[in-house]
């Protein structure tokens, strides 16, 4: 299959806001909340009344791909709640009451990888329910039991979305426990090449010294351009292995791990600590000191923000641009009111300097078409959208979108083309389903 030359853009980063300090902490909540609902239906195995440790199924997910939903504390399950989950969505969610004592369950301690099989690796991966942590979601474990030969694993430190630097903090800070978690990955994937991704620009180089005197024999840094959408799958699959798939990287030979799924794999063999944190970005020209803060999955971020200083006087969530995860690919929210989980990489908090700005009509200059990675025409999509018409969204490969943003982006007339193509693939993808 021919590698086509993909349409990149060079981005301003605003990294430099949220990567002055160290991270702060945020791991005594009161309380986490879990959805039931999102992003798939649930099976709960916990009831209100019950007590959990940390690491104890509470849930299981019921899509294609089943993994379990560990408790990230211990405590009580003390309520069913409905709250926002960073979709802009509300969801029923599980309530737990912190106990303080981090009570963690036996699974996941005193493992020994160096003499654990590929199988053994791969099935502590599924108990213990990590899921990609760029954004996607997919359960880990899925992508590490293929029976095709593996040539290569990368691991995606490109994070190529402005503003967040979740990815960055997380080497940085911990650059030996991410090592020794590529190292087992590699052992899971039976696979004797590793790479990580990094984009070459200035920010980055103090990651990569840190990581090069650690790197084992069978691993190396790659540079990826200062571009975006540098961070998306195909696109570092192709720079990096010449070589190009139609439907998943496996078919390149190639598995694709998150920098940050990396680092909670091997907390799991390392600390006998099951995924129950994440490293998020808390920044933006509306905060008062961005930075970044590991928390714990399912604490409410109104109770992060503080740490960070608050919202700059003058600001409210009213009068605040609020997006959780990146501007590019994030979901713009109405309130600050939702939770962490396993995917989320940032919350970012603009000055809503747009508000009075109107959408104009398409100019038809074709820059939607002319930046689309996955060779789109977002204003036709729209258009037969806005018409209802399934046939031609399907001929017109809707459901190759990747939601990167960039029709919006460089649209002159500020058409939201991002939020109609997603909305069309949504709606080829469900009745397909049906």
């Amino acid at each position: 299959m021919k590698i086509r030359r993909l349409p990149v853009l060079h981005i301003e980063g605003y990294k430099e806001l949220s990567i002055k300090t160290a991270p702060k902490e945020f791991l005594k909540p009161e309380h986490v909340y879990i959805p039931t609902l999102l992003p798939s239906p649930m099976d709960v195995k916990k009831e209100v009344g019950d007590h959990v440790l940390l690491g104890e199924v509470i849930m299981e997910s019921r899509g294609r791909f089943p993994y379990p939903v560990l408790s990230p504390i211990s405590g009580t399950v003390t309520a069913k709640v409905k709250k926002w989950y960073p979709s802009n969505k509300m969801s029923d969610m599980l309530e737990i009451t912190n106990d303080f004592k981090e009570e963690t369950v036996d699974t996941f301690k005193n493992l020994d990888p160096d003499n654990m099989t590929r199988d053994e690796l791969i099935e502590v991966m599924r108990k213990s329910g990590l899921v990609g942590q760029g954004g996607a979601g997919f359960p880990a474990y899925v992508k590490y039991a293929t029976k095709e030969k593996v040539d290569m694993v990368i691991i995606n430190l490109a994070e190529c979305e402005p503003f967040i630097t979740c990815d960055y903090t997380c080497v940085l800070y911990n650059a030996q426990t991410f090592i020794y978690g590529f190292r087992y990955l590699l052992k899971a994937a039976d696979c004797n090449q590793g790479i990580i991704a990094i984009k070459d620009k200035d920010i980055n180089t103090k990651v990569i010294d840190y990581l090069e005197p650690l790197l084992d024999s069978n691993m190396r840094i790659e540079l990826l351009k200062d571009v975006y959408p540098a961070g998306w799958e195909r696109y570092t699959v192709e720079t990096i292995s010449h070589k190009t798939y139609k439907a998943l990287p496996i078919e390149a030979g190639v598995i694709v791990s998150n920098a940050s799924t990396c680092y909670s794999f091997a907390r799991m063999l390392k600390e006998g600590v099951p995924p129950s944190v994440k490293y998020l970005t808390i920044t933006g020209d509306a905060v008062n000191s961005p930075g970044n803060v590991l928390a714990k999955i399912g604490s409410p971020i109104p109770e992060i923000l503080p740490l960070f200083g608050g919202l700059k006087e003058g600001h409210n969530p009213e009068n605040t641009h609020i997006i959780a995860g990146g501007p590019m690919t994030g979901k713009s929210m109405f309130f600050p009111d939702f939770i962490t989980t396993q995917t989320l990489g940032a919350v970012i908090f603009l000055e809503n300097k747009n508000k009075d700005k109107k959408q104009l009509e398409c100019l038809g200059c074709g820059r939607c078409a002319e930046r689309c990675p996955s060779f789109l025409t977002p204003v036709e999509i729209k258009k037969e959208l806005a018409v209802g018409n399934i046939e031609e969204l399907k001929k017109l490969n809707v459901t190759k979108c990747i939601q990167c943003g960039l029709c919006s982006f460089v649209c002159p007339s500020r058409i939201d083309l991002t939020y109609s193509v997603g909305k069309a693939k949504e709606m080829v993808l469900r009745l397909g389903r049906k």
